[in-house]
Formats: structure tokens, sequence, C-alpha cells
């Protein structure tokens, strides 16, 4: 299935891989994060992931408004390989990485990112991470299908 994106495509940041400030060797933290490794290593199956994402807090970044009552966007990034990912944090601290950039922390539940994805993107759980997870555009539909989710329209 092909993705559709906007204009600003190839104006988005890329999707980094293994920062330099990043450390490879980080542990699990958080129930989704000891998740994302069980799954890795093939000790939970992908749907108890997936269940387990859409009901985890998680963390969106949005650069300030221009104004008062402007909307706020979160950050998506561009993956040569999947499009426009919206990058999504399993915690704070690794949304840290971006803060110049886009220095809003958004918490929300890993259902309400799904509702929100514009059409077409995908869903990048801690980019540039060792515990991270690729959800491409196709996937999102997938997994509104598979939870009952239903996307914010507009």
């Amino acid at each position: 299935m092909s993705n559709r994106f906007d204009e600003q495509h190839d104006q988005s940041p890329h999707v980094p891989t293994n920062p330099p400030e990043m450390d490879l060797t980080s542990s699990p933290t958080n129930d989704l994060e000891r998740a994302l490794a069980a799954a890795e290593s093939g000790r939970l199956d992908q749907r108890e992931l997936f269940k387990i994402f859409v009901h985890s807090e998680v963390y969106e970044i949005a650069a300030q408004p221009q104004a008062k009552d402007s909307p706020v966007f979160p950050l998506a990034l561009h993956d040569p390989e999947q499009g426009r990912m919206i990058a999504v944090f399993s915690s704070s601290d690794h949304a840290l990485r971006y803060r110049e950039q886009a220095p809003l922390l958004l918490p929300l539940q890993g259902s309400q990112v799904l509702e929100q994805v514009p059409a077409g993107h995908g869903v990048v759980l801690n980019p540039g991470s060792p515990i991270s997870l690729t959800i491409p555009g196709y996937g999102v539909l997938n997994l509104r299908r598979d939870f009952g989710i239903r996307p914010v329209t507009m």
C-alpha cells in the first residue's frame, strides 16, 4: 500500500539511526519498553505488544504554536523507507534529543496517538533508540481496525 504525503514531505527531519548522544546499552525503564524488549527476543507476541502500546502512556513532541489559538502538531520525521512518521516516545527521557526542535511534551495514551495519526503517516516509537518500534501507515490502519480505534476527523 502506498503512502500519501503533504507538500512538506522532503523538508522533514530524518529519523535518526544511533544518535551519538544516546546510550545504546540503555535498559527498559517501563512496561512498554520491557514489552518491546520481550517482543524483540520472541518472548512476547506482536498482538500483546500492540495491546500494551495502545494502553500505555506515551509522549508526542511538538514545536511551540505560532499564535495562542493555533493548533499544535506533533513532530513528523521522514524515514527513507517508511515515509512520514509521527515521533512518539515511551518516556520523556527519550524525547530530550529533540528539545530544541520541539520543546512541547504531550502525554497521550497509545490509542490516542493512533486516533490522531494523519492519513498515510506511520508511527515511530523512540526513534534512534535500540528500544524502538516502527509502525508503517498501513500498520496504523490495521491497529485501528484490530483495536476498534476510530480516527479523529477534522
